[in-house]
């Protein structure tokens, strides 16, 4: 405690130090409106000394009392009431300085004074201002927000609704205030049914003290209407912890539930179309990898849809060249699409499927862009060209097709009309001859006998053969009108056809050093057959093998009994060069070719049609340098006769 006069008793040292030490600022005032005495937290707060204070006009600190004020403010005071009031000090530096001013009137020493306790209330005025400002920035907040927002009693009562959430209900905020807020806007489910409030999750938040959030309730308005609403129930909670309500906010999303079943809609419309495509289409993303497929493209490459989502294309189903050789995948235009951002189309790639197999596909690759305009990757649609490309390369030989047969035409017309002058030339020929020679051998002219029977039989053989040309000119005609004769089945003697075969080729056989023979051929039974397309066979075998056999070389016809009951077995060998394997291996199939000097290799394929439609059967044995053996079985007869299926049979 400071020091005091002796002469202070202790009452008074005690009331001195209190002044002294209040936490309150305490101001002494006369009648005249002056500063008697001030403490020093009176001092402090106002920025003046205390002996600056003692007489300073109270007006000069308290601007709301002016000195003509001062009179009836002292009566007011001097009452002996206390007198409680909030007022503003000014500071020696000019600051204004909210205050709450307890006052009361006393008498000392025969004077009148006003005591006033004066607490700097800056702080408690700052707290008040900011909550003020938080307040009204609340309720901008509030009433701004898009959201509806209401608060909630422990009783489900509304305690407080913005705008919005009273607009969006269709109310007015008053009508809100106060009422239960289920019963209101939340009493029926969206199917209609009732919604007792004991499930309601907006009720739970200050039931459970858990936030609940939802999209699929719907909320109705005072028209009776309904709209699907998005809500959070968030629990409120007191400076104790204690709950006390909660805080629902929530919107109105008619129109976004509106574009999800739009949204929806349209997906399942895509996956619709998606699923009936005939064509393969999958996407496929920067890194090549299948993002969705169609169940066309699964099922044409051969896998399950979950087989290929996710999955790196190329090495799936693109992996290799239809030579065979490796694709490397920075070649591939189908991944260009995403990468130059240009549709890339082609017909000439080869796509493999799961087991291995593999077919020419058509497809186009078309970039994908985001919303920023930037590359995401590429859809294929892709199909099978199998098919097409057999009938294009079908059409491409009909059309071959019919342009031969319209040369066919051409020749067989002009053929058989130069094939008039021959045998009439042969006629005529045969008649100067009767006319001729008769006279000459009665005249025992030398040779003439002779001359005349060499002659008869070339002009018989010039008739012979000029005939079959008339008919295999007609056979042509028949082709060119679409009509094909059908095998003329007689019963035919071998030896007989195959006499006709070398008398026809034997003048052409002796010029060039070849002996033709027959073995075996008169002891064979006779058998059904086409004379004239098994003439033909043989005529092209012992044709073909004519020019292969050198010099002093021979061809020999031979039969015996075949190698089943009712068959015969033929031979056509000759002595000539033979035949390398990869001719050999060849004949009889549509890769068989020539290597004869313009020859066209269709001799061959008629020598097959022929005994196939005897259903009869043929090989072939060749060596180079060991000449060549062709073997025909054929059946007796063609009633009950099968086909032979393969060289086992023989």
């Amino acid at each position: 405690m400071p020091d005091f006069p002796k002469n202070f008793d202790r009452d008074a040292q005690l009331a001195h130090f209190t002044i002294l030490n209040a936490p309150d600022a305490i101001f002494w005032v006369d009648k005249e409106g002056r500063c008697h005495r001030a403490n020093s937290v009176a001092s402090q707060l106002l920025g003046y000394s205390s002996e600056k204070m003692e007489g300073m006009a109270v007006h000069a600190f308290c601007p709301s009392l002016p000195s003509e004020a001062w009179p009836d403010r002292w009566e007011h005071l001097k009452t002996g009431d206390l007198h409680n009031f909030e007022s503003t000090l000014k500071s020696k530096s000019g600051e204004l300085i909210p205050v709450q001013v307890s006052c009361k009137n006393f008498s000392f020493e025969g004077q009148d004074y006003i005591c006033a306790f004066v607490r700097d209330e800056r702080e408690r005025h700052l707290a008040r201002q900011t909550i003020q400002s938080l307040e009204r920035q609340n309720a901008l907040i509030l009433e701004a927000a898009g959201e509806g927002i209401m608060g909630l009693n422990l009783e489900g009562k509304t305690t407080f609704v913005n705008p919005t959430a009273a607009s969006i209900l269709g109310y007015d905020p008053q009508e809100l205030i106060g009422r239960f807020s289920h019963s209101l806007w939340h009493h029926t489910k969206a199917d209609g049914s009732p919604y007792p409030k004991e499930d309601c999750p907006i009720y739970g938040a200050y039931k459970d003290g858990q936030v609940h959030h939802g999209d699929t309730e719907v909320f109705w308005r005072k028209d009776g209407t309904s709209f699907p609403a998005e809500y959070t129930s968030t629990p409120m909670r007191d400076e104790q912890g204690t709950l006390v309500g909660a805080v629902v906010t929530f919107r109105d999303i008619s129109e976004r539930k509106a574009a999800e079943r739009a949204i929806t809609e349209l997906r399942l419309h895509t996956e619709r179309i998606l699923t009936a495509a005939g064509e393969g289409i999958f996407g496929l993303d920067l890194n090549g990898q299948h993002t969705f497929v169609n169940p066309a493209a699964a099922t044409l490459l051969g896998y399950d849809l979950q087989e290929l989502i996710g999955q790196p294309s190329h090495s799936l189903w693109h992996h290799t060249k239809a030579d065979g050789s490796s694709y490397p995948k920075e070649e591939c235009p189908i991944y260009g699409a995403y990468k130059d951002g240009l549709v890339h189309q082609g017909d000439d790639e080869m796509f493999w499927r799961k087991d291995g197999t593999s077919f020419p596909a058509q497809y186009t690759s078309t970039p994908i862009w985001d919303d920023q305009g930037n590359l995401a990757g590429a859809v294929v649609t892709f199909q099978d060209i199998t098919e097409k490309k057999r009938m294009a390369t079908q059409l491409l030989e009909e059309a071959k097709l019919a342009e031969v047969t319209r040369v066919l035409g051409d020749i067989g017309h002009d053929i058989k009309n130069m094939l008039m002058p021959v045998l009439s030339g042969a006629d005529l020929l045969k008649d100067e001859l009767d006319e001729q020679f008769p006279t000459l051998i009665r005249e025992k002219a030398k040779g003439a006998e002779t001359s005349y029977a060499n002659s008869l039989d070339l002009i018989r053989m010039i008739v012979t053969n000029a005939r079959r040309i008339q008919d295999r000119v007609r056979e042509i005609a028949d082709a060119v009108k679409g009509v094909t004769s059908p095998p003329h089945f007689t019963p035919c003697r071998i030896e007989v056809i195959v006499d006709g075969v070398l008398d026809t080729l034997r003048t052409y056989a002796a010029e060039k050093g070849i002996t033709l023979l027959t073995d075996g051929l008169d002891a064979l039974p006779v058998i059904d057959a086409d004379e004239r397309r098994l003439f033909n066979a043989f005529y092209n075998l012992i044709n073909n093998a004519v020019p292969e056999v050198p010099r002093g070389g021979s061809v020999t016809v031979s039969g015996s009994p075949g190698p089943r009951p009712e068959t015969v077995e033929l031979a056509v060998a000759d002595t000539g060069r033979g035949m390398p394997p990869e001719v050999r291996d060849r004949l009889f199939t549509t890769r068989a070719i020539s290597t004869k000097k313009e020859g066209t290799g269709l001799g061959t394929k008629i020598v097959k049609d022929a005994i196939d439609l005897h259903r009869g059967h043929i090989t072939v044995e060749s060596e180079e340098g060991c000449g060549t053996i062709f073997r025909l079985v054929l059946p007796v007869s063609q009633i009950g006769a099968s086909r032979s299926s393969g060289p086992e049979d023989t």
